[in-house]
């Protein structure tokens, strides 16, 4: 049985919405009925409830405003706004900020038991999608969650490590039966969309139908064309200015750059690549970047990537024949030569002085 909150400012109104309809036979348990945003906001904070019924306009906090605060906070709660026809467009840029449905007053009670029953499909089919993940096992569902919340971070600008994120996810994804996989893009879509919409409205729609049409299925390397498709969205938002940068050069250009290396540090890449991103000439790029950054761009990519190796090998969540794939060296013999030139150890002697100190193998 899932729980649902109804609110609105007029009594009679509540009263209506209440027995008016049987919520049991629903699937609804009503879990209280209010009058006001704030009241349920303080009710949020105490109990999980799985659904909210509001009038848009209340006394003190609106029903946008309270379905504002639960994308934010509770977002896997479903909200139905019912509104006066006054409110109509308004009622509907409110779909934007994850309302479910709006529902015109007077209240059509056959069209809101027609709503309830799509979120009672809806709400099944996410309990369902939790207990694909929890099969997983429980560490392994924890860890898909971070995950993902990770990555999401990493698009929008607000975490630096989107390829840590996606070396982890990677092994989970592609171990992972289609049907799990769909569920994990479906969570990273469903993360990044509200944030992404009130970024560029057209870009969220042109990655939101990217992301649908992924394929998921055994064969498919979907953790690679996922990592593609976020560090394009990513590409794309830096380029716009639209999500936040370190530090600040003459124009943003180095620290873009270093935006595309980091994201595209499994990837074979070159400085004139980076330099066409950042809208630069090759020479002009290489200057500039040895200049502000204060080392070549070969040493720079090469710092990281070792530097991204070690800290994989230091996590042990994947495998160390796996890692120079993962940070841009599909080479693994190369690899190896490179990663001991540059830390004087093999990479299993690297994780050897980890478990034991340093006196291993050279």
């Amino acid at each position: 049985m899932y729980r649902v909150i109804i609110a609105d400012d007029e009594e009679w109104i509540r009263a209506g919405l209440l027995y008016r309809n049987d919520w049991n036979a629903m699937g609804f348990e009503v879990a209280a009925v209010l009058e006001d945003g704030g009241d349920v906001l303080k009710l949020l904070e105490k109990e999980r409830v799985d659904a909210l019924l509001t009038d848009i306009c209340m006394y003190q906090v609106s029903g946008l405003e309270t379905a504002r605060v639960i994308r934010e906070k509770y977002p896997w709660m479903k909200v139905v706004l019912l509104s006066g026809y006054r409110e109509f467009e308004y009622a509907k840029e409110a779909m934007h900020c994850g309302v479910y449905e709006y529902l015109l007053k007077p209240v059509d009670y056959e069209k809101l038991r027609e709503v309830f029953a799509g979120i009672k499909q809806e709400l099944d089919r996410v309990q369902h999608e939790e207990q694909l993940l929890h099969s997983l096992g429980e560490e392994e569902y924890d860890q898909m969650l971070e995950l993902t919340r990770h990555m999401t971070g990493a698009v929008l600008g607000e975490d630096d490590d989107s390829w840590l994120a996606y070396a982890y996810l990677k092994p989970l994804i592609h171990n992972a039966p289609s049907e799990i996989r769909q569920v994990v893009v479906k969570r990273l879509m469903e993360h990044l969309w509200a944030q992404l919409y009130q970024k560029d409205r057209t870009l969220a729609e042109e990655f939101t139908g990217k992301l649908k049409s992924l394929d998921v299925t055994e064969n498919a390397d979907v953790a690679q064309a996922l990592s593609n498709l976020l560090c394009q969205l990513n590409d794309e938002l830096v380029a716009r200015n639209l999500v936040p940068t370190a530090k600040k050069s003459r124009d943003d250009s180095m620290q873009k750059a270093c935006n595309y290396i980091n994201n595209h540090l499994n990837q074979d890449f070159t400085y004139k690549d980076v330099a066409e991103y950042v809208h630069l000439s090759p020479r002009h790029f290489i200057r500039r970047f040895r200049s502000e950054m204060g080392e070549t761009f070969t040493d720079y990519v090469l710092r990281i990537r070792m530097e991204a190796a070690m800290r994989l090998l230091d996590e042990r969540k994947i495998l160390p024949d796996d890692i120079g794939q993962t940070v841009g060296y599909h080479d693994a013999k190369y690899f190896q030569q490179i990663f001991k030139k540059y830390t004087g150890y093999t990479v299993r002697g690297y994780q050897k002085r980890r478990e034991n100190g340093d006196e291993n193998e050279k």
